[in-house]
């Protein structure tokens, strides 16, 4: 399991997987997409506890919302 603490309000830079993942938030609320060159209002909002799965190969970036701090987990399936 991987988490993440980092994000920011700006997107990351992407993340590209080398097997299928579930992406979490545990903490606050983030948005993940898979867009190359995302605008700020792209992606898949998150809140606590939500999460999604990514494919193997994909390229995913995230960012925050808001001023609280985020916690993502990664966990490979």
């Amino acid at each position: 399991m991987a988490l993440i603490t980092d994000a920011a309000t700006v997107w990351s830079t992407p993340v590209t997987l080398t097997s299928d993942e579930i992406w979490q938030t545990r903490k606050g609320s983030v948005f993940v997409t898979t867009t190359p060159s995302p605008a700020l209002t792209d992606g898949i909002a998150l809140h606590e506890n939500h999460a999604v799965r990514f494919s193997a190969g994909a390229s995913v970036s995230y960012r925050k919302e808001g001023v609280t701090d985020a916690l993502i987990v990664r966990e490979a399936v």
